[in-house]
């Protein structure tokens, strides 16, 4: 008779099918095991996201609960008081080119410093009173740095003269309380040009993306410190995910359509803030242009990328942009945006391109109203 070792016991043949069932059991129990394993982690995790949904979707409720804005695009800005002449003359050219009817508002919220506010107040009553279409709001508002949570300023930023971060802040602060409840607003910078209709802007399709804003030419990493712990982050490109090193280019805030529900629910202040603390140790960005790339890197890539049009920049910095701005690119721009230190409306005009674009909207010269800036 054949006999066969298993487990160092002698078998015959004929006992050697009840092993294999009894292996054959085993796996199946184990497969069993594993199936509802993998189910339970996946039923846990549903519930883990809809329970924060859910409580995300209250949070929202509340903050919004008590306000009943009729606006239908809502644009938010603020300058410092020495920025007022480009703050109005962009305000008019936002007003000038909007397309929206008699029922379809638009408000204007103005943001400035306690210190500033008063003086602010004068300004504009003294500029619009009397000028605005009866479709068109302006509120001015005060900013109140208490409410900002998280910090995502660095030790850097905290040098600055205090009214100058809060009017640099307080984009990425914007909640709905700010604006009356609403849930999208467009963020415009003071010195800028508007010749495009805020109305196509603010419909947009954000496809769940928390903002929308148009990207600068220069490859990210010429704003990165050479950290290689910045590769743990991978931005999202059209060309796949990537390194930040590896990014093409680099977002611009200067024109941001955002969506205050989608920042909240991606978590993104938190994210910039642990991205601040990191920083704060290790270099990751210049310190220069710090904030806003510490807010791309935030965003890690997922945003809207808007048309170049909607943001044709540097035109403050006119050395930097006779070479590589197009002849035409100014006549084709939605939005001209004079960053840099040569304003149009200041001493440093002769060396902003693109200027005569600007004197179409200065409602100061055009109106005579030099007086409203004392």
């Amino acid at each position: 008779m054949e006999t066969y070792i298993y487990n160092g016991r002698r078998l015959d043949k004929s006992m050697l099918p009840l092993f294999g069932r009894h292996n054959a059991g085993s796996r199946t129990r184990y497969i069993k095991l594993l199936v509802v394993f993998v189910l339970a982690t996946i039923v846990g995790l549903y519930y883990q996201f809809t329970q924060e949904e859910r409580l995300l979707k209250e949070s929202w409720t509340k903050q919004t609960a008590a306000y009943n804005s009729d606006c239908y695009v809502t644009v938010a800005m603020g300058s410092d008081l020495a920025s007022s002449r480009g703050l109005f003359a962009s305000i008019n050219s936002i007003i000038s080119n909007y397309s929206g009817g008699d029922d379809e508002k638009l408000c204007v919220y103005i943001f400035s410093t306690k210190a500033d506010l008063q003086t602010r107040e004068q300004g504009i009553n003294c500029v619009f009173e009397g000028k605005l279409p009866s479709n068109v709001q302006i509120h001015h508002r005060s900013i109140d740095q208490t409410q900002w949570n998280p910090q995502i300023f660095t030790e850097q930023d905290e040098l600055m003269h205090e009214d100058a971060r809060e009017y640099l802040f307080m984009r990425y602060y914007l909640k709905p309380s700010d604006v009356d409840g609403t849930q999208r607003v467009i963020w415009i910078d003071s010195d800028t040009i508007v010749r495009g209709d805020v109305k196509t802007l603010y419909e947009w399709d954000l496809k769940g993306k928390p903002i929308a804003a148009a990207n600068y030419w220069e490859p990210l990493k010429n704003y990165l410190c050479t950290n290689p712990r910045l590769n743990r982050i991978k931005m999202k490109t059209p060309y796949g995910k990537t390194s930040p090193f590896n990014v093409r280019n680099n977002l611009n805030t200067g024109l941001m359509v955002i969506d205050l529900y989608q920042m909240q629910r991606r978590r993104i202040l938190d994210k910039f803030h642990n991205l601040v603390i990191s920083h704060e140790f290790d270099c990751l960005w210049n310190d220069e242009a710090g904030r806003e790339k510490g807010f791309d890197l935030a965003l890690e890539g997922e945003y809207i990328e808007l048309p170049s049009v909607w943001n044709v920049g540097h035109l403050g910095q006119g050395e930097l942009l006779r070479v590589s701005l197009k002849d035409d690119a100014c006549q084709q721009a939605k939005m001209l945006h004079f960053n840099g230190l040569n304003k149009p409306y200041s001493v440093g005009r002769s060396s902003s391109l693109c200027v005569h674009f600007f004197d179409e909207y200065d409602i100061i010269a055009i109106d005579q109203k030099s007086h409203c800036l004392q």
